[in-house]
């Protein structure tokens, strides 16, 4: 989906209680993102303007999408994170640390970065009338930040801890490890936070290098969300961003076409109690819309509500995990659906064994047609409200754009509506790409 992650069976509560109401209201859910809403633009710089007009509130939110994420990375990994960090630690408008930051704070605004496998983020908002404020600190923030060695030794510890977090957390770990064993070659087996090991080896001039090469006009796109016209938007980012030049694009990397003929395995030991698993199985990319849509759709079938499918089926099976969940996030190039549970060290063999079965099954359409129906309307009900602020809508519009278009969000409440059973069936995985298992090893080995 957009920007969810399932992170288990008890991470959607507020649809849980509003469950009731589903089959009543779901379909008379508006579509956060009609068409008619949505201006998109190109300047002449090739730079990609994208704006949604709502002038409810006296509010605007930008999101500035560079569409190169850690999967741009050819040398160190981690360079993508580091740079979201660095641009905040000083600018040339705003030399010092959180300046900028504070610049639009001061003025009532809030500001965040993130960064994916396919784009770095950077984003606020802030009172419509503080629209220049807004898109001059922006531009500062993306195009003019300083990157000095001296910000980079200061701010590398503050990353290389977010990362130790990460490899301290079993469920986190797992999943980044089987991104990690189920890719051959492609960029996206490494986790966009980067790595220890890199991040120590890395210099400053990697992150300067990194930011030369990607933040040209071509490969930006500004998405513009509540009370501004297209008109406005294109005035006030013509002194600034308009005159961004473009720079030379390296080629994507290729999508793997061969898989493993055999799924890939490993176990990293750890102190901590219990064993957490993450299985990676083939997911589509996001020019296959429709599939892609039907695997948000099986994702939360399997992982979401009280009702959850692996819920019921692990337990008729005597299969007992203490937390269990998934994660599909759409990329540009064939991504991963990965399921994963805390479960005790002997049943790691048997859960992997029923999860492959009940995927085989959904995939021949052995599945409760009403199941199927509720996930779906649990979907649009969660797209929708995901979506009620202007912050939100403009992350899931540069989410979108970064994938193929913003466009791509108006059709993904219609795409869901308009599912068939054989659809979300049919994006069903039958091949376990590989596993991972934290904890403690399982007597026999994997």
């Amino acid at each position: 989906m957009a920007l969810l992650q399932h992170r288990g069976h008890l991470v959607l509560a507020l649809i849980i209680l509003m469950i009731s109401a589903f089959r009543a209201c779901a379909a008379e859910l508006p579509n956060p993102f009609p068409p008619r809403d949505i201006s998109v633009s190109t300047l002449e710089n090739g730079l990609r303007l994208v704006v949604k007009a709502d002038h409810t509130l006296p509010v605007v939110a930008l999101a500035v999408t560079v569409r190169s994420g850690s999967a741009a990375e050819t040398q160190a990994q981690g360079q993508a994170h580091l740079l979201e960090h660095l641009v905040f630690q000083g600018t040339k408008r705003y030399p010092a640390p959180l300046q900028a930051q504070q610049a639009l704070e001061q003025a009532g605004g809030i500001s965040d970065a993130v960064t994916s496998r396919d784009a770095i983020r950077f984003q606020a908002a802030i009172a419509s009338d503080q629209a220049e404020l807004l898109v001059r600190v922006l531009y500062d923030v993306v195009m003019a930040p300083l990157l000095t060695d001296e910000r980079f030794e200061q701010e590398r510890p503050v990353v290389l801890a977010e990362i130790q977090r990460e490899d301290d957390n079993p469920i986190v770990a797992a999943i980044a490890g089987a991104y990690r064993i189920s890719y051959r070659a492609h960029p996206y087996r490494f986790s966009p936070s980067g790595s220890i090991q890199d991040l120590l080896r890395m210099t400053a001039g990697d992150v300067r290098a990194f930011h030369q090469r990607w933040f040209g006009s071509k490969n930006i796109s500004l998405v513009f969300v509540g009370d501004i016209t297209p008109a406005r938007a294109k005035e006030i980012v013509a002194g600034n961003f308009g005159l961004v030049k473009p720079v030379p694009l390296s080629e994507r990397p290729p999508a793997e076409t061969t898989l493993f003929e055999t799924p890939m395995r490993h176990h990293a030991p750890t102190t901590l109690p219990g064993t957490c698993q993450a299985m990676a199985f083939p997911a589509p990319a996001s020019a296959d819309f429709t599939r892609m849509v039907a695997t948000d759709v099986l994702l939360t079938l399997l992982v979401d509500g009280p009702d959850a499918l692996l819920s019921t089926w692990y337990a008729g099976r005597g299969l007992s995990p203490t937390r269990f969940g998934g994660e599909f996030v759409s990329t540009r190039a064939p991504g991963r659906l990965i399921l994963w549970a805390d479960t005790p060290v002997e049943q790691a063999a048997p859960m992997r064994d029923a999860t492959l079965t009940l995927l085989r099954r959904i995939y021949v359409g052995d599945v409760d047609d009403e199941a199927l129906e509720l996930a779906r309307k649990r979907l649009v009900m969660s797209f929708v409200l995901e979506n009620e602020t202007y912050s939100q809508q403009a992350a899931t519009l540069a989410f979108y754009e970064s994938l193929g278009g913003a466009h791509l969000a108006s059709r993904y409440v219609p795409a869901l509506e308009a599912l068939t059973f054989a659809q979300v069936c049919d994006a069903a995985p039958t091949d376990l790409l590989g596993w991972v298992t934290v904890g403690k090893r399982p007597e026999g080995g994997l």
